[in-house]
């Protein structure tokens, strides 16, 4: 018998099945029940999270004869056809067939009515892989379908989509499933093959998984595929190509310690026992991210894992921050090389050296052109500084609520699309990966708010202001002055902006404060003194 992996043996078949998307598939089940389906919908989530199989499922469903709750009954004439062979119930990959002629295919064959079923229905996955003209020529269609046809649209890039076909189609978010209801997924599916794997395998597995029920269910298959009484925690990172939490804090140790050698012998290894390095640099960049929180909060991680954070408390933000666009860098790079064993190796002795550099700069003091430059105290600089930067955040929120409109958010956006162009150049390229991730959420004719998922991409964010800034006049022919938070920040201000309209305050633009460039040396006796000690660490007094 031909053997089924197991993501393709345990997919869900009915409603009931599905694990987690409760609010998805009660929409779906009452329009059933109610009788009102649309003829468009875009399922939107990260991967593996049942976008596909729900499509399948609802496909089935509206088709159901005597549907049970909006649910399939499994019994009717339909309900027992094998649906992977039903010719009105089409499924296309957008990744190999994105071109206009397919597109045109469809729009010329929905107009013929389904052979067995009441609807015909089309199932486009990745659809944000359609060439632009692909789009266009799917518009049409969507606008105006026979009555008889649905399409459901599976992406997991949803900001890739146009909004012209995405105003035409009813959204559902599919969110990540949660660890506890993959590890139950898992027990039920070891179960039902008579097979056993500790908990403590399971729920590194579900949390490896990232909310992808189908890696995680992969990675059981692979596991059990070892044929091994005891699959172990070694087991499973072995089988993903990489690292356990004890050498991805070895690596960090060595790095931040500016330990050469043994940074090095360690890259070796992982090379020869064939470790992904994207997955490693992404693990590290999570792992800045996490001294970062751990450095400014109390009690945000378990505790095992705050005294595993404890040896790098010493770590400072700026220092942070250069770890982590280089690792960010470094990412991009090995997405683009055949050999990544070189290109690690160089940028992990540039981050070896980064902290070594900073030190050796950090001299106490010298007599230049009889002016005395002192070794600022970092404490006081920085808080200045950070005073300065706090006092122009406000002033830019305010300013963003200083004449917005949809019609100049619509237009920023159209042309946003217009960053992708710099793609290809080298000095732009991490810039425009970094503001792809951004979405412009308040735009007036000289200020525009954005925000990010990840707090440490509003980080970057921040250090790139000069750069981001000039590229848009490039791009938008204006400048315009930008800021960044995060969802839960952007929610708090709309909740103060609407408290204050409701209050009867009107807001009034206030002209930016100019920050004082603590990084710029504007003096020949600067410059020097920059030379010998960095440009960090010096006032003029």
């Amino acid at each position: 018998m031909e053997y089924i992996s197991l993501y393709r043996k345990y997919r869900p078949k009915t409603f009931s099945d599905v694990v987690g998307q409760e609010v998805v598939v009660k929409i779906l089940k009452n329009s059933i029940i109610n009788n009102k389906i649309s003829h468009a919908y875009i399922f939107s989530g990260p991967r593996g999270t049942g976008k596909t199989s729900i499509a399948k499922i609802f496909s089935k469903a509206v088709n159901c004869l005597e549907t049970t709750d909006g649910d399939l009954c499994n019994h009717c004439t339909n309900c027992l056809t094998n649906f992977d062979e039903e010719i009105d119930i089409i499924e296309i990959d957008a990744a190999s067939n994105n071109g206009v002629d397919e597109i045109r295919e469809i729009r010329n064959n929905v107009k013929l009515m389904p052979v067995h079923l009441k609807y015909k229905v089309y199932i486009i996955d990745e659809v944000h892989m359609l060439s632009t003209s692909a789009f266009n020529a799917l518009l049409k269609t969507l606008e105006e379908p026979p009555k008889h046809v649905i399409f459901i649209l599976a992406t997991t890039e949803f900001n890739k989509i146009p909004s012209t076909v995405i105003s035409r189609c009813q959204k559902f978010d599919f969110k990540k499933i949660t660890n506890i209801q993959i590890e139950n997924r898992l027990k039920y599916i070891l179960k039902q093959e008579n097979r056993s794997i500790s908990d403590e395998v399971i729920r590194l597995i579900s949390k490896l998984s990232d909310g992808g029920l189908r890696d995680a269910i992969n990675m059981i298959d692979q596991a059990i595929s070892l044929e091994k009484d005891n699959i172990t925690i070694d087991d499973i990172y072995n089988l993903i190509g990489d690292i356990s939490e004890e050498k991805e804090f070895e690596l960090f140790k060595y790095i931040t310690s500016g330990n050469i050698k043994e940074t090095l012998k360690l890259i070796n290894n992982f090379y020869e026992e064939g470790k992904n390095f994207i997955n490693i640099c992404e693990r590290l960049q999570l792992l800045v991210r996490n001294i970062i929180i751990f450095n400014n909060t109390d009690n945000y991680f378990e505790k095992d894992y705050e005294s595993k954070l404890l040896d790098f408390s010493h770590i400072k933000l700026d220092y942070c921050e250069k770890l982590s666009e280089e690792l960010f860098n470094l990412i991009n790079e090995l997405k683009r090389t055949n050999n990544q064993k070189i290109i690690t190796e160089i940028s992990f002795l540039k981050m070896c050296l980064m902290l070594k550099e900073k030190e050796e700069k950090n001299e106490p003091e010298i007599q230049v052109e009889n002016k005395q430059i002192i070794a600022a105290k970092p404490d006081i600089i920085e808080k200045s500084n950070t005073l300065e930067k706090d006092e122009n955040r406000k002033i830019k929120i305010n300013n963003v609520f200083c004449g917005p409109s949809k019609e100049l958010k619509n237009n920023f956006i159209n042309n946003y699309e217009k960053l992708k162009e710099y793609l290809s150049i080298k000095e732009y390229n991490s810039l425009v990966n970094l503001l792809l991730k951004a979405t412009p959420q308040i735009v007036t004719e000289t200020n525009v708010l954005f925000t990010f998922k990840n707090n440490f991409d509003i980080v970057l964010f921040e250090n790139k202001l000069e750069e981001i800034q000039d590229l848009f006049k490039k791009i938008f022919g204006k400048k315009y002055s930008v800021i960044a938070v995060n969802n839960e920040e952007y929610s708090i201000i709309l909740k103060e902006y609407k408290k204050n309209i409701d209050a009867g305050k009107k807001y009034e633009y206030i002209e930016e404060k100019e920050e004082k460039n603590n990084n710029k040396a504007n003096t020949k006796i600067e410059n020097t003194a920059e030379t010998l000690f960095g440009k960090d660490c010096i006032i003029v007094e």
